[in-house]
């Protein structure tokens, strides 16, 4: 297996034709798995075995990080430090100001091998809005009508959106390409917008188009539900 990266607009620069590499798409492995690897080489240890010892591993690594203590392997170093401005030489430990973090990284035997991963360049597929469902909350029908006035829900993924910023959310686009936007939410959600259908809606036939900026990026994704809504 490979190091799968891609490709994806760096937001963190100023240049829009600079790109960062993302890793994308690598398994997640638990102990048990390395456990399984472990015995697929031949180990005399049983997985029950290995378990148990990494069990009293992990213990005693805790311990000694709860202690204060810098734990060093060649697997992987583990040292305390503490963040935050104290006023003076004489100010202490304040938990509302300070904080105390664990700092880790490779140890000798894991930053040996960084240099020998194999990589994979892959392509990453942005990430889109979707309307799965429009229900019109009064009568219960599904993408077929709305209900001026009244609450309805759009269903589907990654429909979050932020209110404050006025190229985002819903609209009604009526049939001579006219808007109403949205005004009055009651649920944002990325699965689940709930709003009142503007008062104004009350004949003609419509599509609704949800407008949002995905986190962490700067383009604003449009989408449409693929029926016709009819007002009623």
């Amino acid at each position: 297996m490979s190091l799968r990266y891609g490709l994806t607009s760096n937001h963190l620069t100023d240049d829009p034709n600079d790109y960062m590499g993302v890793v994308t798409d690598n398994k997640t492995v638990n102990v048990s798995k390395i456990m399984e690897r472990m015995i697929g080489k031949g180990s005399t240890v049983t997985k029950a075995e290995g378990l148990s010892v990494i069990e009293e591993f992990e213990y005693a690594v805790v311990e000694e990080v709860k202690s204060g203590n810098t734990v060093s392997t060649d697997l992987f170093r583990i040292h305390p430090s503490i963040s935050g401005v104290f006023n003076n030489e004489n100010d202490s430990f304040d938990p509302s100001r300070h904080s105390i973090r664990l700092n880790i990284s490779p140890g000798p035997r894991l930053a040996e091998i960084i240099s020998k991963i194999e990589l994979e360049k892959v392509t990453i597929v942005s990430a889109q809005p979707e309307i799965l469902l429009f229900v019109d909350l009064k009568t219960k029908e599904e993408n077929q009508s709305f209900t001026a006035g009244q609450i309805a829900a759009i269903r589907g993924s990654l429909l979050k959106f932020d209110e404050e910023d006025p190229q985002q959310g819903v609209f009604f686009i009526a049939s001579d390409e006219s808007e109403t936007k949205v005004t009055e939410f009651v649920k944002n959600k990325p699965s689940e917008l709930l709003f009142f259908v503007p008062d104004a809606l009350t004949a003609g036939t419509f599509q609704i188009e949800l407008r949002t900026i995905l986190h962490n990026s700067k383009v604003l994704k449009k989408t449409k539900l693929a029926n016709i809504l009819v007002a009623n």
